[in-house]
């Protein structure tokens, strides 16, 4: 994220820390400005790429965005000899191998989350961790011995299908929404172009973009997510 952060500062832009977005002020077709605590920011054009709370900021525009927060965690292990195969990605396990030999994984079943999203998001490791390092070492018998140096957690959206939202509204016609889906720095990127396009040109020239619309939502019913079981254990 640093990183990231540095970018943005080098292509003149600013990033302001504590400063939450709160809702999106809309005015004949158009966002005007993005409401904050220390006031409203004008603006030329809106992009909502703001994780968990990307509905939420959707919602203050009239959109409705079907999303599901879960907590997922990480662990990273000491440093080790190289694999000839230490990335994977499917049934639920997914992760790969640094450069210095740590295996960087996650997976297991969502810990799906009910809550504000103006609320700090839980930095506990739950119960997820157990079987992960348990799959972990099914997948790498030879590795059981490694000692996990770190984990950690954090709160991501998903939508029904699991693939992105990346569109340009045409109510408000100059705003833009952007969630990955979990895959966000995966994908970033390829999606950072096509969002730029998006932004300044209206279309994206080297992709098309259709199949990753809102209209495909237009049908889900209202309890879409007790159908497909994303729901928090009671």
């Amino acid at each position: 994220m640093q990183a990231y952060a540095w970018a943005v500062a080098r292509q003149g832009g600013t990033v302001l820390q504590h400063t939450p977005a709160l809702g999106i002020k809309v005015s004949a077709g158009r966002a005007v400005a993005v409401v904050t605590p220390q006031g409203e920011i004008g603006c030329d054009a809106v992009l909502i790429a703001a994780g968990p709370g990307t509905a939420g900021l959707a919602a203050t525009v009239g959109v409705r965005l079907p999303l599901a927060l879960a907590r997922v965690e990480m662990l990273a292990t000491e440093p080790m000899p190289r694999l000839a195969h230490g990335g994977v990605d499917g049934h639920g396990l997914y992760g790969r191998e640094s450069l210095r030999g740590n295996l960087l994984y996650g997976g297991g079943p969502h810990e799906w989350l009910d809550r504000d999203d103006e609320a700090p998001p839980p930095r506990r490791v739950g119960p997820v961790m157990a079987g992960l390092t348990r799959r972990l070492v099914e997948l790498f018998p030879r590795l059981g011995h490694a000692r996990v140096i770190r984990a950690w957690s954090g709160v991501v959206e998903n939508t029904p299908d699991g693939r992105p939202v990346l569109e340009r509204l045409a109510e408000p016609r100059n705003v833009t929404i952007a969630t990955m889906s979990s895959v966000g720095f995966g994908l970033s990127p390829a999606a950072g172009g096509a969002l730029a396009e998006l932004v300044t040109e209206g279309r994206c020239s080297f992709a098309n973009l259709s199949s990753l619309a809102l209209a495909r939502f237009a049908g889900l019913p209202e309890d879409w997510r007790e159908r497909q079981g994303w729901t928090p254990a009671r």
